[in-house]
């Protein structure tokens, strides 16, 4: 079976990984999911992902955000396009999201985000890699 792409989800939210991974791969994606910020870095540097939806909120309040500026940092993962989903605007930890500095991410969502969006987002980045080939 041909893949669009792969693509790893960094969410500590188990169920939103599994049903978020059963409706990419139903739309032919190959998915990884990954469940702290370190796990989803050594993923990414055991097998490069076309494409990364990161959590901001995981074991730390800011651990997404962490994780995007290491990947901005290595020259093997900076070109990884990032998508950020949380709901770190609602949520008590909004003090400790970033706003004096740009972030490493192509996109952000406000959780809760339909499967829809995710598939839909995860096409156009494949078809914009499609096209740049």
């Amino acid at each position: 079976m041909t893949t669009k792409g792969e693509i790893l989800i960094i969410d500590d939210d188990r169920d939103f990984c599994e049903v978020a991974k059963v409706a990419l791969e139903a739309n032919s994606f190959t998915v990884r999911c990954a469940w702290t910020g370190p796990q989803g870095l050594a993923h990414m540097r055991e097998k490069k992902p076309d494409l990364v939806f990161l959590d901001v909120i995981m074991v730390l309040p800011d651990e997404g955000v962490t994780v995007s500026e290491q990947m901005a940092r290595d020259a093997r993962l900076r070109d990884i396009p990032v998508v950020m989903i949380s709901s770190v605007t609602s949520s008590e930890y909004t003090g400790h999201f970033p706003t004096d500095r740009p972030l490493h991410v192509h996109m952000f969502l406000d959780k809760p985000v339909s499967l829809c969006k995710l598939v839909e987002i995860a096409n156009d980045f494949a078809n914009r890699q499609e096209t740049a080939a």
